[in-house]
C-alpha cells in the first residue's frame, strides 16, 4: 500500500495494486477522465488502466501524480506545464500515459518521488 499527498489532492494504492484518489483535481491528477473535484475517495483504476500491472507505488507533485506498475514502468498524468510528466511536451494528461523501461535506458523503474 502507499500513499502520496499533492496540493488538495491524495491518492492511495491498495494491496491489489488499484488508485485511489480525491481532492482537486484542476488538472486532471486524479485521473477520473473530467477536472471535477472529487470529495471521497473514487476508484482511479487498476490493471485494466495500467496494461494489465498492479501499481506499486504512488508519488505526488503539486498538480500531478506519478506511479510505478509491477513490471518497472512509469506512468504519469495531471498538469504537464514544465514538461514535469516526462512525455516530451508541457500537455495535460487527465489519463495516466505509460514511460516504459525504454525510456530509462531498458532499466526498470523502482521508485518515484
Amino acid at each position: 500500500m502507499s500513499v502520496a499527498c499533492g496540493a488538495g489532492f491524495t491518492i492511495v494504492v491498495t494491496e491489489q495494486g488499484d488508485a485511489w484518489a480525491c481532492g482537486r483535481n484542476n488538472f486532471g491528477q486524479l485521473s477520473l477522465g473530467s477536472q471535477a473535484h472529487q470529495l471521497l475517495p473514487a476508484h482511479v483504476g487498476g490493471r485494466e488502466v495500467f496494461a494489465g500491472e498492479p501499481l506499486i507505488m504512488i508519488a505526488a507533485g503539486t498538480r500531478h501524480t506519478a506511479g510505478v506498475t509491477k513490471d518497472g514502468a512509469l506512468w504519469s498524468w495531471g498538469d504537464g506545464g514544465s514538461g514535469q510528466l516526462g512525455h516530451g511536451d508541457r500537455k495535460p494528461r487527465q489519463q495516466p500515459q505509460r514511460l516504459g523501461r525504454e525510456m530509462f535506458g531498458g532499466s526498470p523503474a523502482v521508485m518515484v518521488a
